[in-house]
Formats: C-alpha cells, structure tokens, sequence
C-alpha cells in the first residue's frame, strides 16, 4: 500500500491551492484545519472503527469522524465512544458528534415506536442531523462521504438493499448530493477484523450499542443492563405501547417479557397468562 493515496474528486479552488502549496512539507498531524475532504459517519462498532483504520493506512486527510447521538445508547457506549474519539485524535483525524431530538422525545412526538416497515428513526436521529453537519461544515460539497456497508452482512436473498450495496455513488441523495465511498463493501467479517486487529481493537461480539435498536436479536437484549431495560420501559409507560413487536417475539408484550423471550431457549417461550380482574367496584383486587 506504500505511495498509494486516495485524492479527494472535489473542486480544488485557488485557496485550497495556495494552502497546499504553503503547507506541503508540513506533517499531516501538524497541518493547521483545512475544509473537510473525506467524511466517515462512525457508531464506533466493528464495521466504523474498520473503516477508520482503513482510511488511516489508505493515508488520508483531512478526515472528520462523526458519531450520530441517539440519545438511546446502551449503558456504557458513551464510554467506548469518547476512547475511540482519543483514537481517532491520535490517527490525525478530528471526532464531531451530531445531534437530534433523541429517540425518547421520538417516540413521544410520533406516540409510538418504529416498526420493521417504518424505521423513521434512521432519518431523524442519524441522516437528518447528519445532512445539517455537512451543510455546515462542508458548504460546498467538496467533501467524499465514506461509509462501512459491507454486503457480507445482508440478510439472506440477493435482492435485499444491503445485498446490492454500490461501491460508490458519484452524488449521493443521503449525503447531500456528495460522492459516497463504500470500501469495504465486497469484505467479509474475516477481512474487517483484519483491519480492526491492526488497529489494535478486539472484535466485538455484538453490533453497535449507539441505539436500543427496534431490530435487536436475542443476543443484543440479553446484553441489556437493568437501567437499559428501565429505560425501555418508561418510554413503553409514556407512549403506552409496547417498543417491541409482540407477534415476533413469541406474544412477549413489554420490554420485561421481551427480556424473558430473549433469555429462553428457541421456541420454548410461554408468554404470561393475562391477569383478568373486574371493574365494577365490587370486588376486591
């Protein structure tokens, strides 16, 4: 990979120019800021901190890393995030972080919770707060957008969004009309945990706890600390319905049975009988 640079497509205007010029022998760590050139969105799970890595021994500049605040990270991401912001520092590269109206007030403003079919979510909490970032920071849309996707993880068929994932698109309608660069696209988890043991990091075992996400498996709920699960459960009070999809999760209505389904073993959940009582005010409760 020696002498291989990837130049950002943008616009070099004659100020960007002169400040090449001035700053060429100028170690990239030491540059003064310049207008971003390559962005990468990051969770700081496998896939973005693989990303990272990659943009680091591709030798880019001029890279923003920028981590999406849901405001419903699981207890004890927001640790994980602020060491790999040290990380991303320690690269050369500058950590920003966007912001929104947080999933709970969502949940609130929608009176209900994203479905499998509507995951509005994506929009308001990452992609709206995200279009803002570079609109502010990169007026001009010079900036390269790099994203993790990777095909490798697309549920089963050939025709799932993921599975067509494009290598790049040339303006992409979800970065503001920006070119987007999906390098890893064609990696397997193999290939990405390569990049992730060069950097120093351990694979982990599980996807990203930036969001108590409406498609977490079993695996991801029993994970789930009890304020997590505390968490959940006054948004589920407030909204008055359950965040997760009774029908698939075995009848288990509210994050408390959600839990127990998530701890059973394959087709082996009961769901708890329904408590009847009766309302008339003569008998007792």
């Amino acid at each position: 990979m020696e002498n291989q640079r990837i130049i950002c497509p943008g616009p070099i205007n004659g100020d960007r120019l002169a400040f090449e010029i001035e700053h060429a022998d100028t170690p990239p760590k030491e540059r003064p800021d310049w207008p971003i050139r390559f962005v990468i969105f990051s969770s700081y799970g496998n896939d973005s901190c693989a990303l990272i890595q990659w943009a680091h021994e591709w030798e880019l500049e001029s890279v923003a890393v920028v981590y999406s605040d849901t405001g419903w990270a699981t207890v004890g991401w927001e640790a994980r995030v602020t060491e790999k912001e040290e990380w991303v520092r320690s690269l050369g590269f500058t950590p920003h972080r966007t912001t929104s109206i947080g999933f709970r007030q969502l949940a609130r403003d929608k009176k209900g919770f994203p479905t499998q079919r509507y995951q509005w979510c994506s929009y308001v909490l990452k992609i709206e707060p995200g279009m803002r970032w570079l609109k502010e920071n990169d007026p001009n849309k010079s900036a390269v957008c790099i994203v993790g996707a990777r095909r490798d993880e697309a549920a089963p068929g050939p025709e799932t969004t993921r599975a067509k994932f494009p290598e790049y698109l040339v303006r992409s309608e979800n970065h503001g009309g920006r070119m987007m660069l999906a390098p890893m696209v064609g990696f397997d988890a193999a290939a990405r945990d390569a990049l992730l043991i060069r950097a120093g990091i351990e694979p982990l075992p599980h996807r990203s706890g930036e969001c108590k996400c409406i498609n977490a498996n079993k695996a991801d709920m029993r994970r789930y600390s009890e304020e997590d699960i505390q968490e959940i459960e006054a948004a589920e009070v407030e909204v008055n319905r359950p965040m997760y999809r009774p029908h698939r999760h075995m009848g288990a209505t509210g994050i408390r049975q959600v839990i127990r389904w998530a701890h059973s073993d394959r087709g082996k959940y009961v769901p708890e009988p329904e408590r009847e009582t009766c309302n008339s005010g003569w008998c007792e409760q």
